[in-house]
């Protein structure tokens, strides 16, 4: 965890974007593992890939020792709910701080100064771009958790019919930004969930309207039963994480999945879920 977090809050100074997804991929991984029933020897495995491909790398090194203090969460909301506005980077102004907001609470003595400034400046690094989207709606009450979860689930699974054959990185980002709002509510910043619901629903508005004509073509997965819950999955898909997204999506899936009722939602989402995997 406290890797990840490192990785986090030290991203400004490498690749923003890409080095901020590295670090969310180490703590979606450890919440993967612990938020979900999973077969014997997956978190060792996930453990040792992560280990492998990040955990040595000048990104995860440690910061200085310096005194903690909890207070300081306050800086890293403030900041968020200050650059909020707009759909900034298909929402990684939220959905990698809010894995940090739950990071730190299971790692207090990692809220220092120096790690509070760094992810401040990765949510400052975020910029809102014009894209172009379908006519506006109303998201589901963040109260009721299974209709938000529900709701979002059936917007995955029409996303990955639109998108197939164009690459599944919206389909999968839908989910990660959706349970980023969930993580806010349940680490309780009901407030910023609820100013981050503009951005979402300018995402969904966005992948309504499918793929672009000039976007890339990419080979799509092939199908397969084996899910991340399962170590045949890690065995056979191999280990390069890449941005991580290999974890960050089915942390993502997974959260919302636990989160609906609706039996037929579900099966519908397991059936296109290798789409992500």
């Amino acid at each position: 965890m406290l890797h990840g977090l490192n990785a986090l809050c030290r991203a400004h100074e490498f690749k923003y974007f890409d080095d901020g997804h590295r670090g969310a991929a180490i703590i979606s991984g450890v919440y993967l593992c612990r938020d979900n029933e999973i077969e014997a020897d997956v978190a060792e495995t996930i453990a040792a890939i992560i280990d492998e491909c990040w955990v040595n790398t000048e990104l995860c090194a440690p910061f200085p020792d310096e005194d903690s203090n909890p207070q300081l969460l306050r800086k890293v909301v403030d900041c968020m709910s200050q650059n909020i506005e707009g759909l900034r980077e298909a929402g990684h102004n939220i959905i990698l701080p809010s894995l940090a907001l739950r990071a730190f609470c299971d790692v207090p003595q990692a809220v220092t100064t120096s790690r509070v400034t760094g992810i401040c400046r990765l949510i400052e690094s975020f910029t809102a771009k014009d894209v172009p989207m379908d006519e506006d709606f109303e998201l589901p009450s963040m109260d009721e958790k299974a209709i938000v979860a529900e709701f979002i689930l059936d917007e995955f699974v029409k996303c990955t019919e639109r998108f197939q054959g164009r690459g599944q990185g919206w389909s999968g980002h839908l989910l990660t930004y959706g349970q980023a709002l969930m993580d806010l509510c349940e680490q309780g910043y009901a407030g910023l969930a609820s100013q981050a619901q503009n951005g979402f629903r300018l995402y969904i508005r966005r992948i309504r309207i499918g793929p672009k004509e000039t976007d890339k073509q990419y080979d799509e997965h092939s199908p397969t039963d084996l899910r991340p819950l399962q170590l045949g999955y890690w065995k056979e898909r191999g280990g390069d994480l890449h941005l991580g997204h290999k974890l960050k999506y089915p942390y993502g899936f997974y959260g919302l999945l636990n989160k609906a009722r609706d039996s037929e939602i579900k099966r519908r989402c397991l059936e296109v879920a290798y789409r992500i995997f």
